[in-house]
């Protein structure tokens, strides 16, 4: 594997990284709100806020993991 390959390589890897540690914030968001819910109470509309806040972040940067990810099935020939 030469060093470009190598690169690019790392560039995936981290990619996937970044979209798993996204997915995590996601699920872990979802279940402390739904365990709000189920206690019986409704989340502050602050904290409702700072959710849709992060998702927008959580969006905006999957977007840019699915560019990368695209970007890189091209440059290897892979066809979608």
């Amino acid at each position: 594997m030469t060093f470009q390959e190598r690169q690019e390589f790392l560039k995936i890897l981290q990619a996937h990284a970044q979209t798993v540690a996204i997915c995590e914030a996601c699920a872990s968001t979802t279940r402390d709100l739904a365990a709000e819910v189920a206690r019986g109470s409704l989340p502050r509309s602050s904290d409702l806020k700072t959710t849709i806040e992060e998702a927008e972040r959580t969006l905006a940067q999957l977007a840019s993991v699915r560019e990368e990810v695209e970007r890189l099935m091209t440059a290897f020939g892979s066809r979608s």
